[in-house]
């Protein structure tokens, strides 16, 4: 493992009960449904649309469509996301899979329009695992999108593709961390010292949340190593290429990644 830079910055963040307003301050946000490391910025998909987080006195609104965004990733520089239509939009709801190629600015239909409410997306290559609000499932696509299977109930709280695998994943089920080889069709469960809350990929480099610390993995989960430690737990991570965003104690911090 080659050694990384560190370079942590703290923002206040509070996840829940927000008074809404105007929508175009971190405090008039009404709903943050999750975070996404974009490049080197925070994106932050809102009951009010889609927002890069600067500090909390300042959420910079994307685009023109306010829709509701409940789940979000992204593939390189293309955004993927899901969710309700705004007032003034003529689409159907629930709004299926969308994507951007503009950083948000503006979205097209992928599939799924009018059917299928996706709360969490995982994206990685051709694959995406999508958390069915609808009805409960868990869905996959091995074509980015075009064509879905139903994987039956979505028992799981965070999936991150492996690298170079089709059908390889780690998923976290009630704190615990597990294999498959074969798109969750079937899982193993993997040791690990404590719970775990969440887990993200980016290349061959796999990060997981831990109680007080980030832990991360360069051979397929089979052994790990401390990355980063804090005085309280961490909730949430988010990791790109550039930046991983953690929420610590209802804080976001972003680290720098990279030599």
């Amino acid at each position: 493992m080659r050694p990384v830079k560190v370079m942590a910055t703290v923002f206040a963040l509070a996840l829940t009960q927000i008074s809404p307003s105007s929508a175009a301050t971190f405090d008039s946000v009404s709903h943050i449904h999750g975070i996404k490391a974009f490049n080197n910025t925070i994106l932050m998909g809102t009951h009010e649309g889609l927002f890069e987080f600067v500090d909390q006195n300042k959420m910079q609104p994307i685009g023109k469509d306010p829709f509701d965004i409940m789940g979000l990733d992204a593939r390189g520089k293309t955004l993927f996301a899901s969710g309700h239509p705004s007032a003034v939009s003529k689409l159907p709801n629930p709004l299926g899979l969308l994507s951007s190629g503009d950083g948000g600015k503006t979205w097209k239909s992928v599939s799924l329009l009018g059917k299928v409410d996706f709360h969490f997306l995982e994206v990685s290559g051709s694959q995406i695992y999508g958390g069915n609000a609808t009805d409960g499932s868990l869905m996959y696509s091995k074509d980015l999108g075009k064509n879905w299977k139903r994987l039956g109930e979505m028992k799981f709280t965070d999936i991150a593709v492996l690298y170079g695998s089709h059908g390889g994943a780690l998923a976290i089920d009630n704190g615990k961390l597990f294999k498959t080889s074969n798109s969750l069709t079937n899982s193993t469960p993997l040791t690990f010292k404590s719970k775990v809350a969440a887990v993200e990929s980016i290349g061959k480099d796999i990060y997981i949340a831990s109680k007080n610390q980030i832990f991360r993995s360069t051979d397929a989960a089979k052994s790990w190593k401390i990355f980063k430690s804090y005085k309280s737990e961490v909730s949430d991570i988010s990791v790109s290429s550039k930046i991983l965003a953690a929420i610590v104690a209802g804080e976001v911090l972003t680290i720098k990644v990279g030599t």
